[in-house]
């Protein structure tokens, strides 16, 4: 990493790598779902994933920061690295479901709601919560307030994070 690479905060955790894949594994079928990749690249912060709603339609996609709007109940503003980031936000009640930005201090923080095989995965720079229970732990110890070094693949499990 150069220093002009953003770390990623996530949970309170610090995870320092030049890119940052986070998924969902499901306990029963071992079967992992990509929420979200962030990619430090020639200076750029890069992002994809896709969105989705409870019932699991894609609600919106980004590939590499171009952003494809799937539903018109949904309004996109911003940029990643300016201002309040990207953020995607409801219509009806302007809640915003889906945030990238970085921070004053230079992290990448993602906040987001994600839906997974009927599960609900919310993720702040504060907290990771698999519905609606916290899911920060590596082997039941608490991993709050630390920092991962070349741990560019990070998975949530119904029991806590695998790195």
């Amino acid at each position: 990493m150069t220093r002009d690479d953003y770390m990623l905060i996530m949970g309170l955790n610090v995870y320092v790598d030049p890119v940052y894949t986070v998924s969902y594994e499901d306990k029963n079928t071992g079967d992992r779902t990509h929420l979200f990749t962030l990619e430090n690249c020639d200076g750029d912060l890069i992002l994809t994933t896709e969105i989705r709603d409870k019932d699991s339609k894609l609600i919106a996609k980004i590939d590499r920061n171009e952003f494809a709007q799937i539903n018109e109940k949904f309004d996109v503003r911003g940029e990643i690295e300016k201002g309040n980031g990207l953020t995607l936000t409801r219509r009806e009640d302007g809640g915003a479901i889906f945030n990238a930005r970085v921070t004053e201090d230079r992290y990448v923080a993602v906040s987001g709601i994600f839906y997974v095989g009927g599960k609900k995965i919310q993720i702040t720079d504060r907290k990771v919560e698999i519905n609606d229970m916290p899911r920060q732990t590596i082997n039941g110890v608490d991993v709050h307030d630390t920092i991962f070094v070349g741990s560019c693949n990070i998975v949530l499990t119904d029991d806590g994070l695998k790195i």
